[in-house]
């Protein structure tokens, strides 16, 4: 009888399959047979659990699954079978820690000691506790899926590096349709018809730190490519290099549209956060390029990066003339005032302060939390239950009235990490971005080509911009960890790793 089956043609197990989705409904037979594609090629190779995770942040709202399952979750279920079987399945192969794994361990279990001692809700605190687990998991699948054993080819990298500029470029592109037609809730209001793009992701600001976790790699990405046509006219005639080079320079093209693209969508977000954040990664960026270039480069560097200081301070002059958008000057120049600390229980609210106001009261109301749980917080993910709970008798609020309903984090992901996982939590934190910081100069100082060294810039402005911009957000929300702990583990893998791609 095995025989049997063994003799029996391929087609026949083709058609075994596909009469059952000829009879189902053809958006189930799609999604069915989509999964069972992604499936198989995640059995062959771990990567492609990785491309799936990141490609399903922006839909991860739109796609529901059967037992309400979202996108996001089944790719992650995905990856972490994935790991484990191409773990275990190569011994010889170890799985790689890396730098960063302990600073991420260390935080997960600060956020543990919080859930355990939480005065609050532990179900809540383990809901956020497995989101951010879903860091190191992605972290680790990255290690493993681009681990540069030998033969590997270099179409994983190229293949991740298009999956994390693509997911975000998509979302900026339907941000922009939605700030220039005005599609959007009123409260989103721009001003002269127009929206704060949104995207996906639902909010302005999440939608800022998205592009914000985007835009550096594609820009230093530019870079890199144009830096090796330099390199190619300089080191033969101008039509033989062009014609050479003809590969880079629609890859030039294509990657300095998609910066633009990303930076567009990132201020018609109207988020003065995005914006502070975006400033402070460029900074970061042009420091760590002139410290990385060779000096025979570094002329190039300079007059690129005047280039886009003069545009900065154009900008800042316009708006002092008044030749920007009214909307645009207005929110530039309110920057000053959502910079200013007060205390929320003197404030008078009008319709013009009333943002300033409920992100301070937020902010008092994290204060006060850490001041009430000073060593684990009121537990992850616990910040609106404690926000809206009643005081004990006797006990003064957290929150400061009239601001009884809770936006759900602080404004200010250090507060806010400091009133739910406490003293531990944010020196943990603190831990992990120092680990980070360490790391990318170690990656920037040993990469060893230019691809690589473009993807170390890249990722160092991203962990740049998130940090400043976290100083306004909280940006470890929606599943956006899947694209910050790729991020990171592509800042361990450039340090003295895949010598032989090129860019």
């Amino acid at each position: 009888m095995q025989n049997h089956y063994r003799r029996l043609p391929s087609p026949f197990w083709l058609l075994l399959l596909a009469v059952p989705l000829a009879l189902l409904p053809f958006r189930i037979a799609l999604g069915a047979s989509l999964g069972m594609v992604l499936l198989i090629l995640t059995l062959i190779d771990p990567i492609w659990a990785l491309y799936a995770a990141i490609l399903s942040v922006p839909v991860q709202e739109l796609i529901q699954l059967p037992g309400g399952l979202s996108i996001t979750q089944a790719t992650l279920l995905l990856m972490l079978g994935s790991l484990g079987l191409h773990t275990l399945a190569a011994p010889e192969r170890p799985l790689r820690f890396g730098r960063l794994f302990g600073p991420l361990a260390l935080f997960l279990l600060a956020l543990l000691s919080a859930l355990i001692f939480t005065p609050f809700s532990r179900t809540e605190a383990t809901r956020e506790l497995l989101r951010w687990a879903t860091v190191p998991l992605v972290y680790l699948l990255t290690l493993r899926a681009l681990d540069g054993r030998a033969g590997q080819s270099n179409w994983r990298v190229y293949g991740l590096l298009a999956c994390l500029l693509l997911a975000p470029a998509s979302n900026a592109a339907l941000g922009l349709v939605q700030f220039w037609f005005g599609i959007g809730p009123e409260s989103f209001g721009a001003g002269g018809g127009r929206m704060r793009a949104y995207g996906t992701i639902g909010q302005p600001n999440s939608f800022a730190g998205y592009m914000n976790q985007a835009w550096p790699l594609a820009l230093s990405l530019t870079g890199g490519v144009g830096v090796r046509i330099i390199q190619g006219v300089v080191g033969a005639h101008a039509t033989r290099a062009h014609q050479q080079h003809r590969t880079q320079f629609l890859l030039l093209a294509l990657l300095g549209g998609t910066t633009g693209l990303l930076l567009a969508g990132l201020l018609t977000s109207f988020s003065r956060g995005g914006w502070v954040g975006a400033l402070g990664g460029m900074v970061v960026l042009s420091l760590a390029t002139l410290i990385a270039l060779p000096a025979p480069l570094r002329r190039w560097a300079q007059r690129g990066m005047l280039g886009i200081a003069g545009g900065m301070l154009l900008l800042i002059l316009l708006g002092g003339g008044g030749l920007l958008p009214s909307s645009l000057a207005g929110r530039l120049g309110s920057i000053t005032s959502s910079l200013r600390l007060f205390d929320v229980r003197g404030a008078v609210v009008t319709p013009e302060n009333f943002a300033v106001v409920e992100r301070m009261a937020h902010i008092q109301a994290a204060w006060n939390m850490y001041q009430r749980y000073p060593i684990t917080g009121v537990g992850p993910g616990n910040y609106s239950l404690a926000f809206e709970s009643l005081p004990d008798p006797g006990m003064t609020p957290i929150s400061t009235r009239p601001w009884y309903t809770s936006r759900g984090h602080a404004h200010n992901y250090y507060l806010h990490i400091a009133a739910e996982a406490g003293s531990l939590g944010l020196a943990a934190y603190l831990f992990l971005l120092a680990g980070i910081a360490y790391q990318a100069v170690r990656a920037i100082r040993s990469a060893p080509n230019l691809l690589w060294l473009s993807i170390a810039l890249g990722a160092t402005g991203i962990s740049a911009t998130v940090a400043v911009h976290n100083l306004f957000e909280n940006l470890h929300v929606l599943n956006m960890g899947l694209q910050l702990g790729t991020i990171w583990a592509l800042l361990v893998l450039a340090e003295g790793h895949h010598k032989e791609q090129k860019i």
